[in-house]
């Protein structure tokens, strides 16, 4: 057991380093014993939390940033063409990818879990951390969101196992090798990586899946077609899960409650239940994402009090259906929702919450996925009672595709679905439109992986 991770001596300094899965492996190498800096163009909590770790942070970007660094570490949102990038090159400063730094901890611990998939990769590892936090196993924690419970992206609290989000969205996940995989599902998504080849998509995932360390497993969800259709050598051993259908699955969860706010399920290990758990959360797919992590805990041999604890204590992650307040009645909640399948599964838990009108704000974002999942978008918002979508968010530099655009979206919407559509640029607008409309038992839901979140705290704080 334990770990054995030899990165070289640093200083190593993160560029972008405020972004979710830069934050956190800056604190874990900080952690480990690595010098560590890093800079970003706007603070946030988890600047702040990186500071108050006792790591040296900065505003903004510059090439005096590098002096004494020995590495710089970027990620795929950062172009190749960035002043640090290029000071570093010039200056023979070796280049790594965040994922190389993962895969590198991912191989030097004795166990290591990735969990991926097109949808709830952070909620399952949050779930899963939660389960490991109960059963006190020594244990370090990577994940692509802030973890309410302890209102970071990382923790550490032993080196004996990682728990690590591993995303797809670049390919990179192909270098990891976990002992153990969970895989949610996989859907188009991301597909400008994938030269809009959603079978290419498909092969990359089976691929990451063979990467393994000997003796592990792969959890997989039975209930996605996709899933199913991969083949996969004896080498690996496989775990399905299902809320579907016992029938050829190791694990299956029956759900029993479904109230606003907490969620009852029983589990069966074939024949075998496991009892009744509960989650304090909103949305049955929360359901699946729970059933892989216990199927993955009892195969770690943890008690199955220790993991219907940890599943009990669950405090959400930021912006995965967080309740950002209630006023005058109106609740507000904003969600990362981003994908017209994450979409339609917020859109169903937001309907339990309320006793009025669901009113939907869409932030669509780069317009690649847009224009790969246009129809799909279409079909998405049949649960809302009306809609404003705003501008297309697109980071990173990508450029504007012809005939992908908000009024397009709108369009398809409309001939899709009875829901009321309308396209609002500015905030402020935003803003003074919902105030004024919505009434007491109404619940206003923000959705998209931009900044559509300010809009979200700025109704609850300003009502």
């Amino acid at each position: 057991m334990g770990t054995s991770v030899d990165l070289g001596p640093g200083p190593y300094h993160f560029v972008g380093v405020g972004g979710y899965g830069m934050s956190g492996l800056a604190f874990v190498l900080h952690r480990l014993g690595y010098p560590v800096t890093g800079c970003d163009l706007a603070d946030s909590r988890r600047m702040s939390w990186l500071s108050g770790q006792g790591i040296s942070i900065s505003l903004g970007h510059s090439p005096a940033h590098l002096i004494g660094a020995a590495s710089l570490v970027y990620s795929t949102d950062i172009p190749s063409d960035h002043p640090e990038i290029l000071a570093a090159r010039s200056a023979g400063i070796p280049l790594w990818h965040r994922s190389d730094i993962l895969a590198r901890l991912i191989d030097g611990y004795a166990d290591s879990i990735a969990v991926t998939g097109t949808h709830g990769k952070t909620s399952t590892t949050a779930l899963m951390d939660g389960i490991l936090r109960a059963a006190k196993v020594s244990a370090t924690t990577l994940v692509g969101g802030e973890i309410d419970g302890y209102g970071a992206t990382a923790r550490m609290d032993g080196k004996d196992l990682l728990l690590a989000e591993a995303c797809e969205s670049d390919g990179t996940f192909l270098q990891y090798r976990p002992k153990y995989w969970i895989v949610n599902n996989i859907e188009p998504e991301h597909l400008e990586f994938y030269d809009g080849d959603f079978a290419q998509q498909t092969e990359a995932f089976r691929r990451a899946i063979h990467h393994g360390k000997p003796g592990g497993a792969v959890v997989l969800n039975y209930d996605d077609s996709v899933l199913r259709t991969l083949r996969f050598d004896e080498s690996r051993t496989i775990i399905w899960c299902s809320c579907q259908t016992p029938q050829g699955t190791d694990y299956y969860a029956d759900v029993l409650d479904s109230a606003s706010g907490a969620l009852r399920f029983r589990v069966w290990r074939r024949q075998q239940s496991l009892g009744v758990f509960q989650i304090p959360a909103t949305g049955v797919h929360m359901v699946t994402n729970a059933l892989h992590a216990v199927a993955l805990a009892d195969r770690l041999q943890l008690d199955i009090s220790d993991i219907r604890l940890g599943l009990s204590k669950y405090s959400g992650v930021k912006r995965r259906f967080e309740v950002v307040g209630t006023r005058d009645g109106v609740t507000v909640v904003d969600d990362y929702a981003h994908h017209p399948t994450e979409i339609e599964a917020t859109l169903r838990a937001a309907r339990t919450l309320t006793k009025g009108r669901l009113l939907a704000v869409f932030q669509p974002q780069r317009y690649t996925r847009t224009q790969h999942l246009m129809e799909e978008f279409g079909r998405a918002f049949q649960q809302a009672d009306a809609l404003i979508l705003m501008p297309i968010y697109s980071p990173a530099g990508q450029k504007p595709i012809p005939g992908v655009s908000t009024a397009r979206l709108a369009d398809r919407i409309s001939v899709r679905s009875e829901v009321s559509v309308s396209i609002m640029a500015r905030p402020e607008e935003i803003i003074r439109n919902l105030r004024q409309g919505a009434r007491s038992g109404d619940v206003i839901l923000t959705l998209g992986a931009g900044d559509i979140w300010k809009i979200a705290e700025r109704l609850v704080a300003d009502w």
